[in-house]
């Protein structure tokens, strides 16, 4: 298996694997520290090992990665009440301003990465084919 495909607990074993799980779901490292019952000398010599350090950026990402796509997956339901406030005459100016205002960022926004997109993609295609 390459290491890119292994996972944490086969690459770190033991107390290596325990602080990096304490790290990641604690604040501080004091607080890793405590909950896996080690020192903060042990835990900086472990976080100063390469690979140890390589798992723990690599764990980090994947947190971020999942929060990502828990934003991604509500962006339907913040799209429609958005639409809701702007549509609502009950609802004060500001509100319907400010929402109206969002929705037009979140259009104009879309569509200049998509022409980004394109232009890259447009780009890449013409340096594959040895045109410049």
């Amino acid at each position: 298996m390459s290491k890119h495909n292994e996972t944490s607990d086969q690459i770190l074993k033991g107390r290596k694997l325990k602080a990096l799980e304490a790290l990641i779901t604690n604040d501080t490292v004091d607080e890793a520290c405590k909950t896996i019952g080690i020192g903060r000398t042990t835990m900086y010599r472990y976080l100063k090992e390469p690979a140890f350090e390589a798992e723990l950026s690599r764990a980090k990402r994947q947190l971020v990665n999942r929060a990502i796509l828990r934003l991604q997956q509500t962006t339907g339901d913040a799209a429609r009440a958005l639409a809701e406030i702007c549509r609502d005459k009950e609802m004060p100016a500001s509100a319907r301003v400010t929402a109206a205002k969002a929705i037009l960022d979140g259009a104009l926004r879309a569509v200049e990465i998509e022409s980004i997109e394109e232009r890259i993609k447009a780009l890449e295609e013409r340096h594959l084919n040895g045109r410049r």
